[in-house]
């Protein structure tokens, strides 16, 4: 069974496994959405072979797009993983509920069901969910927990370890969003040298506006690539970024996995109503770096951008468990990505 995300709470967290058949996952912080999903993948994978994920917007999939994909056998296919996103719109329009209940008290053994969202309304059916999954709150870590989190995490995950006031220092000038944490670990890792530890004074040196303009410099040739609808652009800039500007690879991947998830918060601001003015500055984005950002915003649909930012965390995760070479992941991705813009 995987192993549980506790970053949320050290409660009674339930885990997501091979046997989970209906899951909800729920609440603002994204990463944490994310990485139950790759929990929930992993260990599908490791019970049924390769499986593959299917996403669908919530506030525009019909009942038998759903359905009909659940219940489907494909000829090569072990199981299938269908994500429904903006799943508290999806359940609240007419009869959704009930029948998503009636799926829940008998789902199909080939396929699991995933709902997410950043509100869920609770009911009968996340009764029937506990039965054959979980009812997963994702919510923002408090400062404390966060820093536990960083100090936790960066061993493991970077291969450094990271005084306590190191992390401390990193939650009261980033925030506790786990993203833009974990990136800039990857960052400090790469300056703290093989065998030593991220000390606080680094942080005091590194992670603030000169932080800020380096990912900045990384997403900028990221969007320029996109802007363009080519993948042979985008590569070309991102191995510009890595051969000729010097970025290490893990960084590069950070900083656009990080542009994903921004993109991805945009999106959900613009499906609920927000004008693209106050998108721009919830993003911190001003006069070019606003129309390059909207631009690219305006052709990535929801629902896409929320696959694609599971697509950049396995790439990354893949690379990091010896899957192939991380610049090769970063190219591949790059490709999936400029693909998907219309």
């Amino acid at each position: 069974m995987a192993r549980s995300t506790t970053a949320t709470r050290k409660s009674k967290t339930a885990a997501l496994g091979a046997k989970t058949r209906v899951c909800a996952l729920y609440g603002p912080e994204q990463w944490l959405k994310a990485r139950h999903l790759d929990d929930l993948r992993k260990a599908l994978d490791a019970e049924h072979g390769e499986t593959e994920t299917f996403y669908f917007e919530g506030k525009f999939a019909s009942l038998a797009d759903v359905l009909d994909e659940l219940r489907s056998y494909a000829l090569m296919q072990h199981h299938k993983i269908v994500v429904v996103d903006q799943a508290d719109e999806y359940l609240k329009r007419d009869g959704f509920r009930q029948a998503m209940q009636r799926y829940a008290g008998a789902p199909v053994d080939h396929g699991t069901l995933v709902f997410r969202s950043d509100t869920w309304n609770k009911g009968k059916l996340d009764k029937l969910i506990a039965k054959v999954g979980a009812v997963i709150k994702c919510e923002p870590l408090k400062p404390a927990q966060a820093k536990s989190w960083l100090v936790k995490r960066c061993p493991s995950e970077h291969g450094r370890a990271l005084e306590p006031a190191a992390a401390a220092l990193l939650v009261e000038r980033l925030g506790a969003d786990l993203m833009t944490l974990d990136s800039e670990l990857a960052k400090l890792a790469l300056m703290a040298g093989e065998g030593q530890a991220i000390e606080r004074g680094l942080v005091e040196q590194t992670v603030g506006k000169s932080s800020d303009e380096a990912a900045w410099e990384v997403q900028q040739a990221v969007l320029v690539g996109l802007d363009s609808r080519s993948a042979g652009t985008l590569i070309g800039k991102v191995r510009e970024l890595i051969d000729l500007a010097g970025h290490a690879e893990v960084l590069v991947m950070y900083c656009v996995a990080d542009l994903i998830r921004k993109l991805n918060a945009a999106a959900m601001m613009k499906d609920a109503g927000v004008p693209a003015g106050e998108i721009a500055r919830a993003m911190k984005l001003w006069g070019p770096r606003q129309q390059l950002f909207m631009g690219v915003l305006r052709r990535l649909d929801r629902a896409t951008l929320a696959g694609l930012f599971d697509d950049v965390l396995e790439a990354d995760r893949r690379a990091k468990s010896g899957f192939g070479n991380l610049t090769r992941n970063l190219e591949c991705f790059c490709v999936r990505l400029a693909d998907k813009v219309k």
